[in-house]
């Protein structure tokens, strides 16, 4: 089973910390929260780790927004890696007023490639990819109690942890994939989807998520 080697629980990301991120060239990012309906809930912690294992577990207070993970957030040069973005990116949205840039999802990549299964779970992909297993028994907890106990710090802190390396492998398959019948590579296809993340976002955070409870539109259906 996988365990986090090293992580803070902190305000805001410390300033050396802060350095090494913004020196990245990608950084994992996860969030837990309230629950999972827009303007509902809020932001509880977020969760963040670099290539070194340098985890932090920002512990946030609606709608204050620590200003070094904003600075994170918003940088041009940091791609911030995401599993399944757009709920993440459209709670800091609503939550924080954050706008988060540029951004990846690794559930949009593994549908892509992983076309021989229909497991897109975080925990499937550790698994397959990585041959570890996520302990994910503090899923559904309250994330918003003032005192987290060390397994919902020690859950959170894994949900990054191995997120860079499952994004490295999924790219690599990318490559491998080749070319679709259309002739356009898998890498390009994954480029020209995650390009379409803000738009979804920005779809949902103005109230246009009709099905599976806000989070999927009728926009673009017959």
């Amino acid at each position: 089973m996988a365990a986090a080697k090293r992580f803070q629980l902190v305000a805001d990301i410390p300033a050396p910390i802060l350095k090494k991120y913004l020196a990245a060239d990608v950084i994992a990012v996860d969030s837990e929260l309230q629950g999972l309906r827009l303007r509902r809930d809020q932001v509880c912690l977020v969760q963040l780790c670099d290539r070194k294992d340098n985890v932090s577990l920002v512990r946030i207070t609606p709608p204050k927004v620590p200003p070094n993970l904003k600075k994170l957030m918003t940088a041009s040069s940091v791609v911030k890696i995401f599993h399944f973005a757009i709920t993440d990116v459209a709670f800091m949205r609503t939550s924080l007023g954050l706008s988060v840039t540029p951004y990846h999802c690794t559930k949009v990549m593994s549908k892509l490639v992983r076309t021989y299964t229909e497991s897109h779970s975080l925990n499937s992909l550790t698994g397959e990819l990585l041959n570890l297993k996520l302990d994910k028994q503090s899923q559904s907890t309250d994330w918003g109690n003032p005192k987290l106990s060390n397994k919902q710090l020690v859950y959170a802190a894994n949900d990054v942890l191995h997120l860079i390396k499952v994004y490295e492998t999924l790219q690599k398959m990318l490559k491998q994939r080749g070319k679709l019948p259309s002739g356009i590579s898998a890498v390009e296809m994954n480029k020209q989807a995650q390009a379409c993340l803000p738009t979804i976002v920005e779809l949902l955070v103005n109230g246009y998520g009709d099905r599976d409870g806000g989070w999927e539109t009728s926009l673009f259906a017959h």
